[in-house]
């Protein structure tokens, strides 16, 4: 969860603690927002993303009435009170008092998430309720996929993901994604692409537990046969295809035989400094023969600080390729460090992938640099 907190958790300090404060004593005259303030900023500098959120949430807890359904109706009304509209990092510590808090009022809580997902996604505060009230919570969201507002809709599918990204793990939607994919079924054509979208990763979430049921689930809806659709069914079923999977190739109709000659596959500089560039250059022919349509990914087994390396499968090209026809590929590989990737010396492996098979391998050594 935090390995990106370094630069959000700047977002939650003691200026955003201030409003939501005032934000709430203008809705709950009562409110101690001097004792709130003191106690909720307490040591917070100290504190991680999510435990800065957590901090905030229990104290409000402790500064609100004693009784969940009075607290969460402050907690709501603050939330809706437009003078000034709520931001959704101020919404976050309203989401997860909630989510730590209302677990025993399953009713009362989901009517919250109702109100509160409209200022920020509620996808993490429902997960206790579908652990311990699935049934009640399945209900309300079965209601929720007709709703009006597509931030509602939304947490319908995001919510249920198996495998929510910062999301407390539920076992048993991904033991079991049945009542999953029959929520998100109906969403498909969902008028908002947010909705869409959020389809998409859920099924996503699927293929990497359930892959034979991911790809029946995503043939059926192209038959629906719209471009929208089509969009979030590749969207869902990008995992499997980086893998190769030739039933999630064949429903996006891509050749599932990797009918090619290798003309060339290239990598110049082969010696490179840490943050430098190394370019990546292949040439192929099609021996299929019938047209075809074959997507290439390039692969790079990244050396790590143990000596080990570990693959990053990168997005390389569709294409559409005449019996004999050849296409030359191309790709600059930054090897910057980032936040999300440190770089290590020695010797990195690059394969190049079509139809999900490895159709040629180079290599190139990296360097400390000066």
């Amino acid at each position: 969860m935090d390995s990106g907190a370094p630069a959000l958790k700047g977002f939650v300090d003691s200026a955003l603690v201030g409003r939501l404060a005032g934000r709430l004593a203008a809705v709950a005259p009562g409110f101690d927002a001097d004792g709130f303030q003191s106690t909720a900023t307490a040591g917070l500098d100290d504190l991680e993303l999510k435990d800065r959120i957590a901090q905030i949430a229990d104290c409000l807890a402790g500064h609100l009435p004693s009784r969940f359904p009075e607290a969460v109706a402050v907690v709501v009304a603050a939330a809706d009170n437009p003078d000034p509209p709520i931001g959704g990092w101020e919404a976050w510590p309203l989401n997860t008092f909630v989510e730590r808090h209302g677990a025993a009022w399953p009713e009362e809580s989901l009517d919250a998430m109702e109100r509160l997902t409209r200022h920020a996604s509620s996808e993490f505060a429902i997960r206790p309720l579908l652990e311990r009230h699935r049934e009640a919570t399945f209900a309300r969201l079965e209601r929720w996929v007709e709703h009006p507002d597509e931030a509602v809709r939304r947490l319908v599918s995001e919510g249920t993901r198996p495998l929510l990204p910062w999301g407390t793990r539920v076992k048993a939607l991904r033991e079991d994604p049945e009542p999953g994919l029959a929520l998100i079924s109906r969403l498909i054509g969902d008028p908002s692409e947010t909705v869409r979208r959020s389809v998409a990763n859920h099924l996503n979430d699927v293929a990497k537990d359930h892959p034979e049921r991911a790809v029946e689930v995503a043939r059926g809806w192209m038959a629906d046969g719209s471009g929208e659709t089509a969009a979030l069914v590749s969207h869902a079923l990008r995992t499997l295809v980086k893998r190769g999977d030739p039933g999630a190739l064949a429903v996006l109709g891509f050749a599932t035989d990797a009918a090619v000659e290798v003309l060339e596959f290239s990598c110049e500089p082969t010696l490179v400094a840490v943050g430098g560039r190394t370019t990546l250059t292949a040439r192929l022919r099609s021996t299929a023969a019938e047209p075809c349509r074959m997507v290439a990914d390039w692969v790079v087994h990244y050396v790590k600080a143990s000596g080990s390396t570990s693959p990053k499968v990168f997005k390389g090209r569709v294409f559409d390729l005449e019996p004999g026809q050849e296409v030359e590929l191309r790709r600059r590989l930054s090897l910057a460090d980032m936040s999300t990737r440190t770089h290590h010396p020695g010797v990195h492996r690059v394969v190049l992938q079509v139809a999900g098979r490895a159709v040629a391998e180079v290599r190139f050594e990296l360097t400390a640099g000066s």
